[in-house]
């Protein structure tokens, strides 16, 4: 596992966001976050953001219609930068989280402040049943962090299953037909969760190899593999277990370099990895971090000199 204080001030930020949402099962421990850091392994070229049409998602101009906010002020509610992905992720995202996809919830209800009801300062995307369930009640410190946990990482499993995340993130570094196989990988990668998570070391292991060999993104080099793997353990934190010696996936000849050299030695394309995916998430380092009063602890890592 690679030493955490290896790890590049990019990197380090960009392991902490990607701790997952508050939900059972889930490995949140600190070799977790080094692993997530170093494994945006991959080389980019910066590229510009998508652009959204707020108007061809109906749950923002549902939102603005019904509560009086306006759609610029919407897109801003999105978690990270899920809007630079593109009128597709952020649609995804928006019918996503549960069955009733995600609502806008007012923080301080319109039951209880009338007045705030079009003040997006107000407000806050969320799952819908928890927004029903809740009634006219406002909305706890607690509620907060859970909605916003959860935004980020329903947010990242919108973007990660459209080419526009994917071409965003690798650029012209490889081919077209990379994408869909990412997307694919993705998709697996959610089916087989629950093995994932709770499976033996061996099961995972096998499981893991099988989605990147079917899903035919292992033929797609090491670039999107890499990114890939650090997709799945903000998916998957407990895929750490597997992945962590990282000798299992060059013994299936991918061709990766290890986790270690690729957190001790990050080339700057690779730091601009890093901070792609550090954008998309680092409110999630704060969120986790408040406890149910709002209070905010921030955690603070020295690094080794030069």
């Amino acid at each position: 596992m690679a030493d955490i204080t290896a790890v590049t001030g990019a990197g380090l930020a960009a392991g902490a966001a990607a701790a997952a949402k508050v939900r059972k099962g889930l490995d949140r421990t600190t070799k977790v976050l080094a692993v997530a850091a170093g494994t945006v392994a991959a080389s980019l070229s910066e590229l510009n953001n998508f652009g959204v049409d707020p108007q061809l998602i109906s749950r923002i101009t549902s939102a603005a219609s019904n509560h009086g906010v306006a759609a610029a002020d919407l897109l801003a509610k999105l978690p990270g930068e899920l809007e630079h992905y593109g009128t597709a992720a952020v649609d995804g995202f928006l019918k996503g989280g549960d069955a009733l996809g995600k609502h806008w919830s007012h923080i301080e209800s319109r039951f209880n402040s009338p007045h705030l009801a079009a003040d997006a300062a107000n407000g806050i995307w969320e799952d819908g049943s928890v927004n029903i369930s809740r009634g006219s009640s406002d909305m706890s410190w607690l509620e907060r962090l859970r909605a916003s946990t959860d935004n980020h990482l329903d947010g990242l499993i919108a973007a990660a299953q459209t080419p526009e995340f994917w071409h965003r993130t690798l650029g012209n570094a490889v081919e077209a037909s990379a994408y869909s196989a990412a997307i694919t990988a993705v998709d697996q990668l959610l089916v087989h969760r629950d093995l994932l998570l709770n499976g033996t070391a061996d099961e995972r292991k096998e499981r893991l190899l099988q989605i990147l060999q079917t899903s035919g993104l292992m033929a797609a080099g090491a670039l999107p593999v890499s990114v890939f793997l650090a997709v799945a353990l903000m998916l998957v934190p407990g895929l750490a277990v597997v992945m962590g010696p990282l000798g299992v996936i060059g013994s299936a000849g991918l061709g990766l370099r290890l986790i270690t050299s690729a957190v001790r030695h990050p080339s700057q394309q690779e730091r601009q990895a890093v901070q792609q995916l550090q954008g998309f998430l680092q409110e999630l380092a704060y969120a986790q971090q408040r406890d149910s009063d709002g209070n905010l602890t921030i955690t603070v890592q020295a690094q080794p000199a030069s």
